[in-house]
């Protein structure tokens, strides 16, 4: 199976380097070359990545034979690509490969228009932009794999790794794809990004009244406050205060309160020895089984289950 890597200047190396190294290995694993990995630039020449040393490719787009899979790997500050490259892709994907991406490398699949329409997942920090760049395509942030079939998107920016598991259990076995998977150390279960994310973002919509709120809520976070006790810190209205805030948010302020307690209790976990029941207090609850409830709605996961995949080690 002939699989074609898209490089460009800014790409994550180890996108590249470590998408290739799980064909390597399940190639090894096999017995024999069951996958083939050539690396292609637009101009044939090597890229320069976003962090190390130039990467040399196998060679230009244009010279390659339609291969079976097409992958975009991740990057940073580059969040879109050349005529060349959106051209090739469409006759890839017409020809019948199917394209994959990973992180930013979505935005290339969704440039092409391939995805107008139909599911996507992307990383979730690139979310807004994606949204506006590509309306027509159906975003469904919270998903670390979306296969449609005829393409394959994949969100963080090692999903590399479980996208190229994915295509080897995909077009070789399940059990070749969990070898790879053990002798790699990887976790091939990941199935959402609601762990990673970060719930509450910064005030960046130019609504002043509103973002002074979030400010306070950011320091008060624990306060028990009511939408009138909001609404006069704003000097607006309750319901012009209301509308105001779900439209800059996207929240209602029970909401928005609720995702800034569980991003600060996620902090705690991550860093402290405190025990849940402690945090739970500290972020405003009194009533525990609810915090886990939401909690778990919010990240897929419990407080305790938390801890264990995301402390820090002291």
């Amino acid at each position: 199976m002939l699989i074609a890597v898209l490089a460009h200047h800014g790409c994550v190396a180890s996108g590249v380097s470590g998408f290739s190294d799980v064909f390597a290995v399940a190639n090894h694993l096999f017995g024999k070359q069951r996958f083939k990995v050539h690396i292609l630039s637009a101009e044939g020449g090597a890229v320069r990545p976003f962090s190390g040393p130039d990467m040399a490719v196998h060679g230009r787009l244009a010279d390659m034979v339609t291969p079976d899979v097409v992958y975009v790997p991740p990057s940073f500050g580059v969040s879109g690509s050349g005529t060349d490259e959106v051209t090739w892709l469409q006759e890839c994907h017409g020809a019948g490969a199917v394209t994959c991406a990973a992180c930013a490398g979505v935005f290339f699949l969704a440039e092409s228009g391939l995805l107008d329409g139909r599911a996507a997942t992307t990383h979730w920090g690139l979310v807004e932009d994606f949204r506006i760049r590509f309306p027509k395509v159906r975003l469904e942030p919270e998903r670390m794999l979306v296969d449609g079939g005829d393409y394959v998107c994949a969100g963080g920016l090692t999903a590399y790794f479980d996208l190229a598991l994915h295509l080897v259990a995909r077009f070789a076995s399940s059990e070749l794809a969990a070898s790879c998977a053990r002798t790699l150390l990887l976790d091939p279960g990941r199935v959402r990004q609601t762990p990673y994310m970060r719930l509450v973002g910064n005030p960046n919509h130019g609504d002043e009244p509103i973002a002074r709120v979030e400010r306070w809520l950011a320091d008060n976070y624990a306060a028990h406050v009511g939408v009138a006790d909001l609404a006069e810190l704003a000097h607006l209205g309750e319901r012009t205060f209301l509308r105001r805030f779900s439209k800059a948010t996207g929240r209602t302020p029970k909401g928005y309160l609720q995702a800034l307690r569980v991003e600060h209790a996620k902090r705690r976990l991550e860093t402290g020895a405190e025990s849940v029941e402690d945090i739970v207090q500290r972020v405003g609850y009194r009533d525990g089984p609810s915090f886990y409830r939401l909690f778990r709605k919010m990240t897929g996961l419990t407080p305790g289950e938390y801890r264990r995949r995301f402390a820090i080690a002291r």
